[in-house]
């Protein structure tokens, strides 16, 4: 602990356990198990009789989702009435009730999940079928047995449906890896399933499509394929998706051992656990902002429901995200005060409860500052939960935070009198706390930044025109480049970078004031990509001085000429001096004329002399047009 800076706190620390509660589960020297109270919880609710019941069911469920072998199959009947409007009735049938009893008959004894070894490779059963992929991660243990890590499995959109079988397949891959990312990056992953995956994803001719997404998802895990050969642990994955909603039987020969997925009752037989459940303080939080406020309301629920209701109106500038930020940290500042060692936290801002979980990445330095306050002191409690719920649920908090920001009551409102507070700083501030927040090398106005965005974070939300430009790119060791149509990977510059490339090729010491087209071409022999590539470069080198001073002059004049309208032939006359012109080899003579910027020159036949007073008649004062300036010249005879 000294070699890594790491101080405890003796009053939240206890030594010599076997086991104990953490966050909501059991944790003893097998693995990690249900709460007995969070899956009684479930076991002894009544059927949903609303929609809102329906949610506050599903909620518990997802809590414990990582424990709940094919999840997505098993609530899948509920999505019809996920999906009822609110004029509509909400009618509990047959199908859901089935649905509704095979979720209690699996938590009166679920499994036991083993976190990972660090040292030994992770399996990874996969399969998919037409609603539904899921996936189920294992280990070996020292005895050669398999014991769960993971139960990850997800329902399928209307799209995804559409898939091919080795699609869904690919599919479940990527959001196994995304999901569990944290558990197999460090290990080795062998994929266990019915088609080799990775030889299809890396043998495509082009990486292009939701293939090569994926596909550049993964280059950071280290995968091996092995074939199916045997039923045993394959079986769990299959029946993930391929039978949801069914129980599996026979668990003996699945090849994952009992004694890893022990019911509570024999653990408590061999291992007794003395734990003492506090009924938690209930945290209602939101936030608000307008044009001419912003405030946060905070609800306090005591564990015998006795509510309290704080409003504070934010005298700062922030977002609505900072603001739902600042009502979170007010309230539990005010639960810290009071002592209290047990919380739920319930709220409806989707983004705030996801990164506190971890499971969304905060990419915006201004709300990271808030998310470590929020974590330093959710440290704080002894145990720490938090769920999302509907507006309406949430509807007094909610309340509290628009009265303080300025929103006007409905007149038909119950009137009541509510004490508004004001925080004149943020409460990072107040804290004393600061974040170091590197200055990245991509800024956003830089072409590469949405596409390095989109290659690092492919679930983010991102344009199409992006996700199309991303099939041509790839990330290599932090750097973006792109593949050219020779197979070559060229390194893609931004605006500071590509100045000082173009400045070396042109005027360095190897460079020769090549034109713009030249450039561009040694530019790309050199390995360099940006989009502009050939309008900087011609634009480069037009603006370079020694080329403008030492450059070959221009003959052609700077505009073009012009004809002269005249009203009538001879309005306007014009000399123009020329050198002598040599007689031909046969001692002809010969005449020159010039009218309107084009020479006219006849060579006269032997014997013909007595005809060269008709040569301006007949060459020049039929041949005119009557916008041409007429030039005499004078007429040479030889």
């Amino acid at each position: 602990m000294r070699q890594h800076k790491l101080k405890m706190n003796p009053k939240k620390c206890v030594f010599g356990v076997q086991a104990g509660n953490f966050l909501g589960f059991l944790v003893y020297q097998r693995g990690i198990e249900v709460d007995r109270n969070k899956a009684k919880s479930i076991i002894e609710a009544l059927p949903p009789r609303n929609k809102k019941e329906l949610h506050s069911l599903l909620g518990k469920l997802n809590f414990l989702r990582r424990f709940i072998s094919n999840a997505a199959g098993k609530i899948q009947p509920f999505s019809s009435l996920l999906r009822l409007k609110q004029e509509q009735t909400f009618k509990w049938e047959e199908q859901h009730q089935q649905a509704f009893q095979e979720i209690k008959h699996y938590l009166s004894n679920p499994p036991v999940l083993s976190p990972p070894k660090r040292g030994r490779p992770l399996k990874l059963y996969v399969s998919a079928s037409e609603v539904s992929i899921g996936s189920l991660l294992v280990q070996d243990n020292k005895e050669g047995k398999k014991q769960a890590v993971y139960y990850p499995s997800r329902t399928l959109t209307e799209v995804e449906r559409r898939y091919s079988a080795i699609e869904r397949l690919c599919l479940a891959l990527y959001f196994t890896a995304v999901k569990l990312r944290h558990y197999m990056l460090p290990h080795t992953i062998y994929i266990i399933a019915k088609t080799d995956l990775i030889k299809y994803m890396l043998t495509r001719p082009m990486l292009r499509g939701r293939i090569g997404k994926w596909t550049l998802a993964l280059t950071e895990f280290t995968f091996r394929y092995v074939p199916q050969k045997a039923v045993k642990g394959q079986a769990v994955a299959d029946f993930l998706a391929d039978h949801p909603g069914e129980e599996i039987e026979n668990m003996d020969s699945l090849d994952i051992a009992n004694a890893n997925l022990l019911t509570r009752a024999h653990v408590c037989l061999n291992n007794p656990i003395y734990s003492i459940h506090l009924t938690p303080w209930k945290l209602y939080f939101d936030g608000s902002k307008t044009d001419k406020a912003s405030g946060a309301g905070v609800i306090l629920e005591e564990p015998l429901g006795v509510r309290h209701c704080y409003s504070f109106q934010l005298d700062f500038q922030c977002t609505n995200n900072r603001a739902e930020y600042e009502a979170l940290i007010i309230g539990l500042e005010m639960l810290v005060e009071l002592g209290v060692q047990s919380v739920e936290i319930l709220g409806d801002s989707m983004l705030v409860l996801k990164q506190i979980a971890g499971e969304y990445k905060c990419l915006n330095p201004s709300l990271a500052v808030y998310l470590v306050a929020a974590r330093n002191l959710l440290t704080e409690f002894r145990e720490a939960t938090w769920e999302y719920i509907p507006r309406e649920e949430n509807f007094t908090a909610n309340e509290m935070a628009q009265v303080a920001s300025g929103i006007q009551m409905p007149e038909d409102c119950v009137q009541r009198i509510i004490k508004i507070g004001r925080k004149s700083l943020p409460s990072v501030l107040t804290r004393g706390m600061e974040i170091e927040v590197n200055s990245a090398l991509i800024t956003k106005d830089d072409w590469r930044e949405p596409i390095m965005t989109y290659l690092q974070y492919p679930t983010l939300p991102s344009e199409k025109r992006v996700r199309i430009m991303a099939t041509n790119y790839l990330m290599w060791n932090e750097d973006l480049v792109r593949k050219s149509k020779d197979e070559v990977l060229l390194r893609c510059l931004g605006k500071t970078e590509y100045m000082k490339v173009m400045g070396e090729t042109h005027e360095g010491i190897c460079g020769a004031h090549q034109g713009g087209r030249k450039m561009c071409w040694l530019i790309r022999r050199y390995g360099y990509f940006w989009p502009t590539m050939l309008k900087d470069c011609i634009n480069y080198s037009k603006g370079c001085e020694a080329c403008q001073r030492h450059g070959p002059i221009q003959q052609a004049p700077s505009v073009p000429m012009n004809p002269v309208v005249k009203l009538w032939p001879f309005r306007g006359w014009a000399m123009d001096l020329i050198g002598k012109i040599y007689p031909a080899t046969s001692q002809q003579p010969a005449a020159l004329f010039y009218y309107c910027c084009h020479r006219l020159f006849h060579q006269m036949g032997r014997g013909q002399a007595n005809k060269n007073h008709n040569f301006p008649r007949d060459h020049h004062l039929y041949r005119r047009t009557d916008h041409t300036k007429i030039r005499h010249s004078r007429i040479n005879h030889n």
